[in-house]
């Protein structure tokens, strides 16, 4: 039967062969993030641009108490481009802008209440807004299996990174030799980690 320290290092292992895609995507998103200016220096200083498609005439009038959010999924649902997005503004405002996310890029539909039509532009991809926005993806809220799935994984991955620092802990103490030199390392991390802390 295996030891306790085998069966970690196993799980460690297995765990980390998994989640590849995810802490990679991680990892090089992380990069983008923290050297945003020279990434974005790359595509002209804009990552982010959108190209018109078409102009669509929705004169649909919308209750009053409707939420952004239950107008959006109805524009989706009219338009049959339901699926995973988000939605910024309001129809109080100028105008409601869905943002239909896709495994490529994102097609942004705004629609203008006053003027009786929907924008559609579709994001030009590169590298660097596809890191970025699979970073901040999220959507357990939402009822979509895709977005369900995709939130499964990143809690997968954090929750796997808390168990390679436990079993990292455990690995080191039931390595003897090893204490004193990685008990200097793991009160270096956390002595840089609590000055930066404090001095930002």
């Amino acid at each position: 039967m295996p030891s306790a320290t085998i069966f970690a290092r196993r799980i460690h292992m297995y765990l980390g062969l998994f989640l590849t895609p995810w802490v990679l995507m991680y990892a090089l998103s992380s990069l983008a993030f923290n050297h945003f200016a020279t990434v974005r220096s790359w595509y002209g200083g804009n990552v982010n641009q959108f190209e018109r498609v078409e102009e669509i005439e929705y004169s649909d009038a919308f209750d009053e108490g409707v939420t952004p959010q239950e107008a959006a999924r109805q524009i989706l649902l009219d338009l049959d481009m339901d699926g995973p997005h988000f939605v910024r503004g309001d129809l109080r405002g100028d105008h409601l802008a869905v943002m239909r996310q896709k495994g490529g890029g994102v097609t942004r539909l705004s629609y203008y209440p006053g003027e009786g039509k929907i924008l559609v532009e579709e994001q030009v991809v590169n590298a660097a807004n596809t890191l970025t926005r699979m970073h901040i993806r999220h959507g357990f809220e939402q009822s979509y299996w895709s977005a369900k799935l995709w939130d499964l994984g990143v809690e997968v991955t954090a929750l796997s990174m808390l168990f390679w620092i436990l079993s990292g802990v455990w690995l080191w103490w039931t390595i003897k030799p090893a204490r004193v030199l990685g008990g200097l390392f793991a009160l270096g991390g956390l002595g840089l980690f609590s000055l930066l802390l404090f001095a930002l």
